[in-house]
């Protein structure tokens, strides 16, 4: 693992195990293939790098928590941790929940998907797998 603070990588494997880490790239790849009209190869190699790197254009998905990266000013961001409820298409954006909130609340806001730039994907409950990830 890199020791390099601009270095976000995301141990897909770690995080989801090898089969369903190997599940999210191929359908990453699959929906590259599609919407930007890309040979398989092509789209299989851009969906592993982006997910490597912790693109959440590629990433972001319901069911997943994701830390403040570690050289971001907290000032600078909504929460320390972020919980995705729902991901929206037109705009790009997502449903999110401060899940250390001490009121209680639960509070969902609506989130710019580029904002989840300031953090990594720390966790993903893969019960969220199945379902689709993404509405217009």
């Amino acid at each position: 693992m890199s020791t390099d603070p601009h270095d976000h990588n995301v141990p897909l494997d770690l995080i989801l195990g090898p089969h369903l880490a190997a599940t999210v790239i191929r359908r990453a790849a699959t929906a590259l293939q599609h919407d930007d009209l890309l040979p398989e190869p092509v789209a299989l190699k851009l969906a592993c790098e982006r997910a490597t790197d912790g693109d959440p254009l590629i990433l972001a998905a319901p069911g997943q928590i994701w830390d403040l990266r570690d050289d971001v000013d907290p000032d600078d961001a909504p929460a320390h941790r972020l919980a995705i409820h729902l991901r929206l298409t037109s705009p790009p954006a997502l449903y999110v929940s401060d899940p250390d909130d001490p009121t209680g609340d639960g509070e969902i806001d609506e989130m710019l998907l580029e904002v989840l730039h300031l953090y990594t994907l720390a966790s993903w409950d893969v019960r969220f797998l199945a379902a689709p990830t993404a509405i217009g």
